[in-house]
């Protein structure tokens, strides 16, 4: 039985989510419905201090029916309206199996910006720049290969650090070397042991929860604007996919305090002064911590050339592409042998002037 709350009240047919508004609109009589504040409209962070146990509890849950895909193991929900004949993330032909999951519901969603034609106009301009792709994968770019809007999953946390270090100072100076009748300069370097303590505050550290995509796509993907997120409502999700995350709230702390030590490195560096630092230990102390679960929108695709498959994500905010492409070695090879050619010739010219 469908929905009455995502029914057209003009038409009587299903509402979906329209890509750079807060309104769900009728894909066939063009009917708008504004998306009303829900229970859920306040982004609100969920504290984390009180130890993990504790904020799963105090958060809350949903169960809901989620798609698994047997091949690389992502789990995700897909609008009814969406039909799909292969996994939005490998690329591979379905074969999938559906289960209910119970996982923290998220807290907000940062909403499309463009809709698919505009996705592929992305995706074609930035397949259409590849230096050295195959002609014929060019020509990929032409064919419907049912671009998915899918919400990737992430975490954000908040952090208020304390960092206790030791470490070395080094002041470099330069001194003069006697070598026989001849002098030299030699550039030294004088430790002085230091130690100390550096304060940070952390502000919506950002972890993808999706184990499904290439890691360093979905980081070039950034940054995203997360001052426009808004309070979680399952209407921005209508004609959209929305994947359940495979990384859990401890797991993605663990991953932000790695982010966040980096940054602290940087701050003691700073703190020990001088030209050179070394950092003998570092204890780090992380309070008022808190975290939301996020969804961020991303459009999929994939193609399969030569046997291997090739998949790419677009920012559904910023339009960024990155992905995996294939190489035309004829190319490559046409390439090099010019730029021998290149060579041969210059020498020919001018090599004996």
């Amino acid at each position: 039985m469908a929905d009455m709350a995502f029914t057209c009240a003009s038409c009587g047919a299903q509402l979906e989510y329209a890509p750079g508004t807060r309104a769900m609109k009728c894909p066939y009589c063009g009917h708008e419905n504004p998306i009303a504040a829900s229970p859920w409209s306040t982004v609100a962070e969920i504290d984390y201090g009180a130890g993990l146990a504790e904020a799963e509890q105090s958060a809350p849950t949903e169960t809901v029916p989620v798609i698994s895909c047997k091949r690389c193991a992502a789990a995700f929900q897909l609008d009814p309206a969406i039909q799909a004949s292969r996994c939005p993330f490998c690329g591979t032909p379905i074969v999938l199996e559906s289960r209910a999951v119970t996982h923290l519901r998220p807290g907000a969603v940062l909403p499309f910006g463009f809709d698919a034609k505009a996705a592929r106009a992305k995706y074609e301009a930035w397949l259409s720049g590849l230096w050295f792709a195959p002609n014929d994968v060019k020509r990929l770019a032409k064919t419907d290969n049912g671009f998915i809007g899918m919400y990737v999953p992430y975490w954000t946390y908040d952090a208020a650090t304390t960092s206790d270090y030791t470490g070395q100072r080094g002041v470099t100076y330069t001194r003069t070397v006697q070598d026989g009748d001849k002098t030299r300069t030699e550039i030294e370097t004088r430790w002085t042991p230091c130690s100390g303590t550096v304060s940070r505050d952390f502000d919506d550290v950002l972890v993808v929860a999706s184990q499904s995509l290439p890691q360093a796509y979905l980081d070039r993907l950034e940054p995203w604007d997360l001052t426009e997120l808004a309070g979680y409502d399952p209407s921005y999700l209508r004609g959209f996919g929305a994947q359940t995350y495979q990384l859990g709230l401890a797991d993605g702390f663990e991953a932000a305090k790695q982010k966040m030590d980096r940054v602290i490195r940087r701050d003691v560096c700073d703190d020990i002064g001088g030209d050179k630092q070394t950092i003998g230990s570092l204890q780090t102390a992380y309070g008022a911590v808190t975290f939301k679960h996020v969804l961020l929108p991303v459009w999929l695709n994939s193609f399969r050339y030569g046997g291997k498959g090739y998949s790419f994500v677009i920012n559904g905010r910023t339009g960024k592409v990155q992905g995996q492409r294939p190489w035309s070695w004829v190319k490559i090879g046409l390439a090099v042998l010019a730029a021998l050619v290149a060579v041969l010739v210059f020498v020919s010219l001018y090599g004996g002037r």
